[in-house]
């Protein structure tokens, strides 16, 4: 499966790098658009973050570089829906 061999690559750059600790990480199957290129969804959480993080990547991508990805993401801005308290 993407995701164990996803969080299988993470683990060993965690370990080798000075990364973000990163709690999960979940891979949708490909999407196919009516228009476009193929893409899947990458979805990770922080150890460290309440909100979890997500990223659209073609599908093409394999497994480690998704990971570099992952380890590599710098956070910016969150935003919070005031309407939903």
């Amino acid at each position: 499966m993407t995701e164990d061999a996803v969080f299988k690559h993470l683990r060993g750059m965690l370990k080798r790098e000075h990364a973000l600790p990163v709690r999960s990480c979940r891979v949708s199957t490909p999407v196919q658009r009516p228009w476009g290129r193929t893409y899947r969804l990458v979805e990770w959480t922080l150890a460290t973050d309440a909100p979890s993080h997500r990223c659209i990547v073609p599908a093409e991508m394999t497994d480690s570089e998704i990971a570099r990805l992952v380890a590599s993401h710098v956070p910016g801005r969150v935003y919070y829906d005031e309407t939903r308290e």
